[in-house]
């Protein structure tokens, strides 16, 4: 094999590699990387819940945030010595639903304001976690839902593509 031959078969696969990474879609793994991240804190926050023997408290003050409170004393308020994290939204994405329609049966469209896990590990309500990325995006396609199931407490995470939700995990 010659200097030149290996000159020729760098800078085809350079060629192709440039071609390739031109045609990859980064803010759909960005979006998949929030909701993983999203449905990441509320399973812990289940499993916290379980674990401590107390009811997790989650809020979402705001369209970049939630708040999640170790309520020890079960009153829904934060005490002195209960602890309460904040976790931001990766990637400038933030909570709405955008563009996309409801998320299909059987699980409830309905968007969270407010979610508590008792110490059974359950939920107190069922309800879905929207979320959109940042700039206009008619179609969605970087639209992700979170899903929560009153009963179980299960996360489920969504992404919306090509007109329709489908499960992602």
């Amino acid at each position: 094999m010659t200097l030149l031959e290996l000159l020729i078969v760098i800078s085809m696969i350079g060629i192709l590699s440039a071609i390739a990474i031109t045609r990859l879609d980064w803010r759909r793994y960005q979006a998949d990387a929030a909701a993983r991240g999203m449905m990441a804190e509320l399973a812990t926050a289940q499993r916290l819940a379980l674990s401590l023997q107390s009811n997790m408290v989650v809020t979402f003050p705001d369209s970049l945030r939630m708040r999640i409170l170790e309520d020890a004393n079960n009153d829904g308020a934060a005490g002195g010595s209960e602890r309460v994290r904040t976790v931001p939204l990766d990637n400038n994405f933030s909570f709405g639903k955008g563009s996309a329609p409801n998320i299909p049966a059987p699980d409830v469209p309905t968007q969270f304001t407010t979610l508590t896990f008792h110490r059974d590990g359950s939920a107190d309500k069922s309800g879905t976690l929207y979320l959109q990325g940042p700039g206009y995006d008619p179609n969605c396609a970087h639209c992700r839902a979170i899903s929560v199931t009153r009963a179980t407490g299960r996360v489920v995470w969504y992404s919306y593509g090509s007109g329709a939700w489908k499960r992602a995990n």
